[in-house]
Formats: structure tokens, sequence, C-alpha cells
């Protein structure tokens, strides 16, 4: 999922606010990577997933939100847990 990162964006290569082609197409550089999610965004349609949440919003949930995970039985699913 891609989120937008502000000016952070820029800081940190367009990885935050580019994400989705840099899993898809790894080798990809990082000057790319604005261009490759141009062209990309219309061939996955429905599928590509961006949040436009703000990140410190982003962060304060998970930091409030996420106090653990715990695995499922060995089935190599893993869920996010608030409670204790």
């Amino acid at each position: 999922m891609d989120h937008d990162y502000g000016i952070l964006n820029r800081v940190f290569h367009n990885i935050t606010d580019m994400h989705v082609g840099h899993h898809l197409f790894p080798t990809i550089p990082h000057y790319r990577a604005v261009e490759a999610t141009k062209a990309i965004r219309p061939i996955l349609g429905e599928y590509y997933q961006f949040d436009p949440t703000p990140v410190v919003k982003v962060i304060w949930h998970e930091a409030k939100e996420c106090i653990y995970i715990q695995a499922e039985d060995h089935k190599g699913v893993f869920w996010y847990s608030n409670k204790f």
C-alpha cells in the first residue's frame, strides 16, 4: 500500500508513496519509481491501494493499537492485537 509522507517522500526517494511498484518490480531504480507507479496504477485498477491518512496519524494509531502480534497455530498467519 502506498502512503503519502509529505516532504518525506522526497527524502526517502519515493519509497513510501511508490511502495507498491517497489514490491512488484524491486529492481527498478528509485529515480524511476514515480514513472513506474504512474504506469502500473491503470493496470492494477481496483487492486492498487493508496492510503491518504497523514503519516503522523498512522504512526500514532499503530503505536496505540498494535500492542503485539501473535501467530495462528503455525499456519503462517499473524494477527495484531491491542489487548494483552
